[in-house]
């Protein structure tokens, strides 16, 4: 059975896809704390997890050398590049701590997995291969998350030329662009508003709670994302980018065909009245 390696399986995106490729291959989870590590063994006890903080080098390399004794000598097929954080706030007045911290995170920590998984995946007879999890926020820069979309538009540069560099090595690499998916990733952000109120943003964003249930109370099912990520683990010729959302042309078409005046227009139309249209994704 061929071995993949999956960053942030304690819960979401990276919980639900551990579980569903599990029939599949042999899935290396990585969780930041040991009480996540402990739960995950008793309710997935077939699932290998490694303590991991991408944020952290010393962590990364100890990780990797406990997955190195783990595979005992064989490769790996893919990593999916999972785990990540969203930091919102108006860039204006977000403290530089929490911008340097969502970058660490959500871009050279995925460079960091990368890079440290490279070894394992060189060499595969099967034609190895990275996904990295993205988001539409890497298309489409929304107001008051631009922490997150600089973090995003970074991993969809890195990755284009990553796929580019690794196409050299045989290794396929692999966008995923999911839009709103029934997380927990927003709801870690509730009460964020009151950190701004003394902004002249704080009339614009008192609304946040509001919108960040909004926006999972219509979000995709996890389920969503089972297909495109086993097309591309399993496919001869997957896709460069796969936009999990359920306007997929809509987005597309926002994102590179229609004018940035007329989107800004719509964006800051819906800002001032009110309305539950601007999702923080």
């Amino acid at each position: 059975m061929q071995s993949i390696l999956i960053t942030g399986v304690s819960s979401g995106i990276g919980r639900y896809l551990a579980n569903q490729l599990s029939p599949y291959y042999k899935v290396y989870g990585t969780v930041r704390k040991e009480v996540d590590r402990s739960r995950l063994l008793e309710e997935e006890p077939d699932m290998e997890v490694i303590i991991m903080d991408i944020s952290e080098p010393t962590s990364v390399e100890w990780a990797f050398k406990q997955l190195a004794s783990k595979l005992k000598g064989n490769q790996l097929y893919a990593l999916i590049n999972n785990g990540g954080i969203a930091v919102p706030g108006p860039l204006a007045y977000l403290p530089m701590s929490e911008f340097e911290l969502q970058i660490n995170v959500n871009v050279i920590g995925q460079l960091r997995v990368i890079q440290g998984a490279l070894p394992f995946l060189l060499n595969s007879l099967e034609g190895s291969r990275i996904i990295n999890i993205s988001s539409v926020s890497g298309m489409i820069g929304a107001p008051f998350l631009g922490a997150y979309v600089a973090s995003k538009f970074a991993l969809e540069g890195m990755t284009d030329s990553l796929r580019r560099e690794c196409a050299l090595l045989g290794i396929k690499v692999i966008l995923m662009e999911p839009g709103p998916i029934k997380t927990l990733i927003w709801q870690k952000n509730l009460g964020v508003a009151s950190k701004f109120e003394k902004t002249p943003f704080y009339k614009y964003i008192q609304k946040a709670d509001e919108l960040i249930k909004a926006t999972e109370e219509n979000a995709l099912p996890l389920s969503a994302i089972k297909k495109p990520v086993i097309h591309a683990l399993q496919s001869p010729r997957p896709k460069n980018r796969y936009i999990v959302h359920k306007n997929p042309l809509l987005i597309r078409l926002a994102a590179y065909f229609l004018p940035s005046k007329y989107l800004d227009y719509l964006v800051l139309r819906n800002l001032k009245s009110g309305k539950k249209k601007i999702r923080p994704v």
